[in-house]
């Protein structure tokens, strides 16, 4: 407990760090709010809400809103892990090579993983409430935020653990975001509302999120998956981490096959 604690520390650290990240979050969510509310109408906009099958008439205006958010969440967070994770990746390396437990190390990231991002997407629902009043449950509307948080937040850990060049990295991040959370919108996309969109990451962000706004029903089955794609990409992000950060073995192999263990004075002169 004393080891998990002190890598939550760390983990901690890593993200409260990134100033610029924060910066982003504070200013440029109400602004993104603000441009695409302002640009967008009230006019009923027809949305598929595949818990029900329906076609919903929701408010344009409203429904932009949505798309705004999981669209700035999914930006900034997948940015904010990929350069927590480039950048820390040598210091947990030395972290772990000098007894800390990597299985605890491993714990503690997808602890602050999970609180952070629960913390910005209800930040992100509190800015919302000053552009759309009245949504029937903020409860799930934060729902359907945090699992995109979450899932974009695994996908730049697992980036920030695989790309070795910052730019790159970034580019990918931003791509990603932007063409997954377009598709998901009808105003801006014509075929927004056609089956294969539930093969990407946000589709339960979006449906979780628009059952929020819009309707009376808990849409349980599309918090299941956006879990499922949260915990597999967690998964294989953190087995990468695991195995970035294996110590280096100190048996040496003979010519004969045997193994061996350096001597101290060995050991010094090599």
């Amino acid at each position: 407990m004393r080891q998990y604690l002190a890598a939550l520390k760390f983990s901690f650290k890593e993200q409260l760090s990134n100033r610029f990240a924060f910066g982003l979050l504070l200013v440029f969510v109400p602004l993104w709010y603000w441009v695409l509310g302002m640009i967008t109408p009230s006019d009923a906009v027809a949305f598929r809400f595949r818990p029900t099958g329906a076609m919903l008439q929701a408010n344009g205006h409203n429904l932009v809103l949505i798309t705004a958010g999981l669209n700035v969440l999914s930006m900034i967070l997948g940015f904010m892990f990929f350069h927590s994770a480039h950048r820390s990746l040598d210091f947990d390396r030395r972290l772990t090579r000098a007894g800390l437990d990597r299985f605890g190390f491993m714990m503690a990231k997808a602890s602050a993983l999970a609180v952070t991002t629960g913390l910005i997407a209800l930040y992100t629902t509190a800015v919302l409430i000053g552009f759309w009043h009245h949504p029937h449950s903020l409860v799930e509307l934060w729902l359907g935020f945090w699992m995109l948080s979450l899932i974009y937040a695994s996908i730049g850990l697992l980036l920030g653990l695989l790309v070795n060049n910052e730019l790159v990295g970034f580019f990918i991040v931003i791509m990603v975001s932007m063409m997954d959370t377009f598709l998901q919108n009808p105003i801006g996309n014509p075929a927004a509302n056609k089956a294969f969109l539930s093969y990407l990451p946000s589709y339960s962000s979006m449906q979780l999120s628009v059952a929020g706004g819009f309707t009376d029903r808990f849409a349980g089955s599309q918090l299941l998956l956006g879990l499922a794609w949260f915990a597999g990409i967690l998964l294989v992000a953190l087995s990468v981490f695991y195995l970035r950060t294996q110590r280096k073995s100190s048996v040496l192999q003979t010519p004969e096959g045997a193994t061996h263990r350096p001597s101290a004075p060995a050991a010094n002169q090599a």
